[in-house]
């Protein structure tokens, strides 16, 4: 959708093929005050106000039993945003629509071949049948999938084995405070869940996050083979591993939801990419391209930006920049290596359990590529 509404603003046609019947749920519901400028670049401000709620700081316990909290209400920054996904994918389909994209639901891939040296064909299945398209230069946005790249030969890199399981459990009611004694310091303890909460474990780490939806998301991030049966079927709270999260503890208590509380969602978190995000007359981006830890909140914020540039660059090369496209390649190539550094920093500072599988995997994270 950035790629899409970027390139209309350039004066670009173009063409959203979207596979789902309209807007669908996906998990990442945080998003840190660094999305802020891109949000203004891309004009979506009050699109995502529409679908989210203030986000003003993360507390987390990693490295040490501590309770560190990181206010975002006075940082340069401003708040962070908490929001409803779908309500978010809608906003934004709405948005890459009234610019001027055609946008076809219901529409999946089939096959993308050449036509001549440059250009493409699209054969598409839709509820009417099969349709064609052509295109001078085709962007793979289909997420993890890259269901584009693997038809033209790219190979899909993964670096660990992580997912998560996630539960959406009520959340109690926000505190109601007289209008005249609101503060920006008395907004978070009105509404309790309004910061993301952070707590490693033996085995991995808990993630909770109160939404728009007056939900409560609880994950628990683990690699696959190390997901524990409990927490793949219909959670107990006596079964889950929270002796070192008191906090998720705390949250998931006060819900006051009935026992087993519905079956988690299971979803892959695994950090990859594709070998070459780029080649001739394609792109990829977002998780098509690069998949990133859910640990730093970057994935909606990296994909738009990707979007952004992916959107220039395409542009620049329709007005005759043969480079362009690699450059864009460079560049994405540059960033993902600088967040594996980043990533690796991370989970290091985490030494309290070293005889867990989980944390020896993550403290060589980034050496090499799993097959």
């Amino acid at each position: 959708m950035a790629t899409a509404i970027t390139l209309v603003g350039l004066g670009v046609r173009t063409v959203l093929l979207e596979a789902a019947p309209g807007p669908r749920w996906k998990p990442g519901e945080s998003l840190p005050p660094s999305i802020n400028p891109i949000l203004t670049r891309l004009g979506l401000n009050a699109a995502v106000r529409r679908a989210a709620l203030p986000s003003y700081g993360v507390s987390s316990r990693w490295g040490s039993p501590e309770l560190i909290e990181r206010d975002f209400l006075f940082g340069v920054g401003g708040v962070g945003w908490r929001i409803d996904r779908l309500a978010f994918e809608s906003e934004l389909a709405n948005a890459a629509r009234q610019t001027g994209v055609e946008w076809h639901w219901g529409t999946r891939v089939a096959d993308c071949v050449r036509v001549g040296s440059h250009g493409w064909a699209l054969h598409a299945s839709t509820a009417g049948g099969l349709r064609r398209w052509t295109a001078r230069v085709v962007v793979d946005a289909s997420g993890r999938a890259a269901r584009v790249a693997r038809l033209l030969g790219a190979r899909r890199l993964r670096y660990d084995r992580l997912l998560g399981s996630l539960s959406y459990l009520p959340s109690p009611p926000a505190q109601t405070l007289p209008a005249q004694t609101v503060s920006a310091r008395s907004l978070p303890a009105a509404d309790p869940g309004s910061a993301t909460v952070v707590e490693a474990v033996p085995g991995g780490w808990w993630y909770s996050l109160g939404l728009p939806s007056r939900q409560l998301v609880v994950a628990f991030l683990t690699d696959a083979d190390l997901l524990a049966e409990t927490l793949r079927r219909p959670w107990r709270f006596a079964e889950l591993p929270l002796a070192y999260a008191p906090t998720t503890s705390e949250r998931l208590r006060a819900t006051g939801c009935p026992q087993p509380w519905p079956a988690p969602r299971i979803r892959p978190a695994y950090v990859g990419r594709l070998g070459s995000v780029a080649g001739p007359d394609w792109l990829a981006v977002g998780e098509a391209a690069v998949c990133f830890d859910p640990l730093s909140s970057y994935g909606v914020e990296a994909a738009l930006g990707a979007g952004f540039y992916a959107g220039a660059a395409i542009s620049e090369q329709l007005g005759g920049r043969p480079d362009a496209l690699s450059g864009y390649a460079e560049l994405i190539d540059h960033t993902f290596a600088q967040y594996l550094i980043a990533c690796h920093d991370r989970y290091a500072t985490e030494r309290r359990w070293p005889d867990s599988t989980f944390w020896r995997r993550r403290h060589r994270l980034g050496a090499m590529a799993l097959p």
